[in-house]
């Protein structure tokens, strides 16, 4: 017999984590229940609770209409009953029951609710009034069968024996037929029904529309919501009429200055914090290009002088120093290569030399040769030389940022980036996309220190920034930067003589 210990049902057999119980059908009504918006959630709980109230008042309709069939025709029979006696009692031969019938049919030609049959001494049928044939099939048109079984009450009957001077001659049968009743009860309460469920109609409409100006403030709420989601921390309500909104409307206002009070201040930071690194950057550059630069030359002066005087000694004693000045030289030309790249990274030795068609073209180069499984492509046609140093700045530290980033997270097959100038209203604009075919955003971009520094970068030249996804799959980051009037005046005065 085997000892092993048998893992309960609820959980992993291999890890020993609880399974995750099943989702039950009331958790379920309610996640489907949470995605109407409030005021249909609201029309959806009237509409119910109505529906029943309309479903409890039919049965007590129904309850009702059988009370008052019954009540109804056995009042009927009992004044039919009264009259036939009457007329009973005024016959005073047994040759007159003929007579008597004839007399009774022209009497009971509009009678409701009771049906009169008469018979003679031998049981034969001698009348029946009024048909009642006629009257079922009346009733089955107005009326369906399953109110019919409902509604329909006890048929009671009455017999009364014709008996002139003692003599028994026939009798006459009078039973309820409350058909006629169902009927009418059926008739008033549908008009009842439609007339209800127009009135709920209207009332739902009504409603919707009630609903939709007492709801309004918390829709605005709502798009406030997003608008300070997107970062527009200059957004207010307007206070709304309804008390209870209008704290709510106030703390949201509060809320928005205070954000938008610490997005103004953050920004300032980063704007001085970006001048900061820029400053520090030119600095680093400026030692690296007069300090570092001068101690790489002065090495290879002196290995091309030491290469010189070896070559005139004997070979066994030239062979390993020009080894050692080989791998100096090596070494050397590697340093100068990091040299060039960091002075790039820093701050570009092109920048205000260089057009920013060229500046850009050499920045995905350098992308090019550090990542060879990724075709880049670059576009920048009808640029002019320069955007202005501050502009062309702008642009290259977004485009390395955006193809930098694309790379880490996106993990690309490919990445264009394209710079071209385009419209803004009456103003010209520059507008740089980086497209790649990656991963795509699961969920919106996480702005750490290099995404926020390039927001930065372009919200201080009055520029927008947005990331959205790119069809079949992949991510688009779309900068757009206005350029200021002389720059645009510049451009076209350039166009105007080159043309």
């Amino acid at each position: 017999m085997s000892n092993a210990v048998r893992e309960p049902n609820d959980v992993e057999p291999k890890t020993g984590v609880p399974r995750p119980a099943p989702p039950s059908a009331l958790s379920w009504l309610g996640e489907k229940w949470n995605k109407f918006p409030f005021r249909w959630q609201i029309l959806i709980a009237i509409s119910i609770v109505t529906l029943l109230t309309s479903m409890l008042g039919g049965v007590f309709a129904v309850l009702d209409s059988h009370r008052r069939a019954g009540v109804e025709t056995q009042s009927n029979i009992e004044l039919w009953a009264g009259h036939i006696e009457a007329k009973v009692r005024t016959l005073e031969r047994p040759e007159q029951l003929l007579e008597f019938a004839a007399h009774l049919d022209a009497g009971m030609a509009n009678v409701r609710h009771v049906s009169v049959t008469i018979r003679d001494r031998s049981g034969k049928v001698v009348g029946t009034f009024p048909n009642p044939h006629g009257r079922e099939s009346d009733t089955e048109d107005r009326a369906p069968s399953w109110f019919t079984a409902l509604v329909q009450p006890e048929v009671e009957s009455r017999n009364i024996e014709i008996a002139p001077h003692g003599e028994l001659t026939g009798s006459v049968e009078i039973r309820g037929v409350p058909d006629d009743e169902i009927a009418e009860t059926w008739d008033l309460l549908k008009l009842m029904a439609l007339l209800w469920l127009g009135a709920i109609a209207v009332m739902m409409i009504g409603l919707y529309f009630i609903l939709g100006l007492i709801l309004n403030p918390l829709a605005k709420l709502g798009s406030g919501m997003h608008e300070l989601e997107g970062g527009h921390y200059g957004f207010r309500l307007d206070m709304p009429r309804v008390r209870e909104l209008e704290s709510i409307a106030a703390a949201f206002n509060k809320l928005a200055a205070a954000l938008d009070s610490a997005n103004a201040e953050n920004s300032s930071l980063y704007r001085q914090l970006i001048a900061v690194q820029e400053e520090e950057r030119r600095e680093i550059s400026r030692d690296l290009h007069d300090e570092f630069g001068p101690c790489l030359f002065g090495i290879m002066a002196a290995t091309t002088s030491v290469a010189h005087h070896a070559k005139a000694l004997p070979p066994a004693q030239a062979t390993p120093i020009l080894a050692c000045v080989d791998e100096i030289v090596q070494v050397s030309g590697h340093l100068k290569s990091m040299n060039r790249a960091l002075l790039n990274r820093l701050r570009p030795i092109a920048l205000g030399r260089q057009t920013i068609k060229e500046l850009i073209s050499e920045l995905v180069d350098t992308f090019r040769r550090r990542h060879r499984g990724v075709l880049f492509d670059c576009k920048g046609d009808d640029l002019p030389a320069t955007l202005g140093e501050e502009i062309d700045l702008t642009i290259y530290r977004c485009v390395q940022e955006g193809v930098t980033n694309a790379v880490r997270h996106g993990r690309p097959q490919a990445i264009k980036v394209e710079v071209s100038l385009s419209n803004l209203g009456e103003q010209r604009a520059a507008t740089v996309t980086v497209t790649d075919d990656g991963a795509g955003m699961k969920q919106a971009p996480s702005f750490g220190y290099g995404l926020s520094s390039m927001r930065e970068r372009v919200q201080e030249l009055d520029g927008s920034l947005k990331f959205s996804d790119h069809a079949p799959h992949g991510t688009v980051l779309t900068i757009l930067i206005p350029l200021p009037a002389a720059i645009d005046a510049k451009r076209a005065e350039v166009s105007e003589r080159s043309s």
